[in-house]
């Protein structure tokens, strides 16, 4: 009996032993939950404070009318360059010295998606960037194949290796290259469909691509049609001179714009920010940043934005990067393309022009335009003629032209080669007093 009773005294002082630890441990683990939901809660309502607070922000500039102000803005410009100043011996002192910040307009409850999409998009806007030493141009060609200009670009090119990179996207095939500027320089290719999401996916690919080198700080969307208006460094210097991302912005009432608007665009894409423009532009790095990170924008155009009378004929490459850097960042956008297309035929399609159409005087005319002109699509036809101003004062539209057919490009590279480049070069010479980068 006393061994029992022994062993049911060690048994019950073992058993009183294990539980105080057991109790030790669960007030531990209790103080430890205790803690950790103290913070979630002071996270809570720090989290809650800060966009309290940074609502006022929003309100108190959407109601002054200064939407654009909030954060600092990053430097586009190469090395050596500022926002009040130009490449040397160039000046230019009318561009905004700052990246306006896109503000959301107290007008409804946000979804996480679109404040996301904000977030990231006032991320890139605000970042300083750090001098480039060697800022470049992406030249970005978007083709079916062939590239019939090779020689047009090489000569283009020639000479300003390290201010330039090319990239080629080919939907449906990918032939040797005639020149050496243009070997190597095919990104992994997808089948492109006219007027279907896919052309949109290509330019994306595009960017990305050319993203992926640091110097690149410029974008420009080229077809296989495309010729340069002018020499090299006047487009270098036009593109890079400023902050402007130059990517057609129209607001159209007619049947080939808003009408192809539908309510399923809703909450994220109001009618009232609906855009139409050619697919050609060229824009900033921060732009490019922010179309390659967007998917909630893109993803809105891929499932509503298709071809064909079931869905009004609404073709993405129109209209989704118009109206994405219209919500995102309209203070930046020059509102009109650098690459000239004759719709004077008022086709589906652009006039193509022929050998016979190869003449000084129509491309001297083309270069000459410094008035950019939109036309509603509706019964009233309005037309809107605004100048294309750089850094304030009214300069040539256009960088670039199309549509040329591919046996125009003998012709074309001796007339430019020879004429239109070297005379573009004597007049911006005589007239660097007054045209002032």
């Amino acid at each position: 009996m006393v061994k029992l009773w022994s062993s049911s005294v060690e048994g019950k002082s073992h058993h009183s032993s294990t539980m105080g630890v057991w109790r030790g441990k669960m007030s531990k683990r209790r103080s430890l939950w205790a803690a950790g939901i103290m913070s979630l809660l002071f996270l809570f309502f720090l989290s809650w404070a800060t966009i309290a607070n940074l609502g006022d922000r929003v309100y108190n500039d959407y109601l002054k009318g200064d939407l654009c102000q909030m954060l600092p803005s990053p430097s586009p410009h190469p090395k050596g360059y500022s926002s009040h100043s130009a490449p040397p011996s160039k000046q230019n002192t009318s561009f905004p010295n700052h990246v306006p910040i896109p503000i959301l307009p107290p007008i409804r409850n946000y979804t996480d998606a679109e404040l996301s999409t904000f977030v990231l998009a006032k991320d890139i806007l605000s970042r300083a960037k750090d001098p480039v030493g060697n800022a470049k141009v992406a030249f970005m060609f978007l083709t079916g194949g062939p590239l019939p200009f090779e020689k047009i670009w090489e000569e283009f090119f020639k000479g300003h290796e390290g201010k330039y990179l090319i990239y080629v996207h080919s939907s449906r095939e990918q032939p040797a290259r005639n020149t050496s500027m243009f070997q190597g320089r095919d990104i992994r290719p997808q089948k492109v469909f006219w007027g279907r999401i896919e052309m949109v996916d290509a330019e994306r690919r595009l960017l990305a691509n050319a993203l992926l080198d640091l110097d690149n700080q410029y974008f420009a969307l080229l077809s296989d049609s495309c010729i340069p208006l002018y020499p090299f460094d006047y487009v270098y210097e036009y593109l890079l001179g400023g902050n402007m991302s130059y990517v057609d912005c129209f607001e159209d009432p007619g049947p080939h714009g808003q009408g192809r608007y539908m309510d399923q665009m809703m909450p994220e894409v109001r009618r009232s920010d609906w855009r139409k423009g050619a697919q050609w532009f060229a824009v900033t790095r921060y732009h490019a940043l922010m179309i390659v990170a967007d998917h909630l924008y893109y993803s809105k155009f891929k499932l509503n934005c298709k071809p064909g009378p079931e869905n009004r004929n609404c073709y993405p490459d129109e209209h989704y990067i118009s109206t994405f850097l219209h919500i995102m960042n309209p203070a930046n956008l020059a509102n009109w393309t650098v690459t000239y297309v004759d719709w004077s035929e008022r086709r589906w399609h652009p006039k193509t022009y022929t050998k016979n159409d190869i003449t000084f005087e129509r491309l001297q005319l083309i270069q000459n335009i410094k008035e950019h002109v939109h036309e509603t699509s509706d019964s009233l036809g309005i037309r809107t003629v605004k100048p294309c101003l750089w850094g304030g004062q009214q300069r040539p539209c256009f960088l670039f032209a199309r549509k040329f057919l591919p046996d125009t490009a003998g012709d074309l590279l001796q007339l430019l080669s020879n004429v239109t480049w070297p005379l573009s070069r004597h007049q911006q010479e005589r007239s660097s007093a007054t045209f002032r980068f």
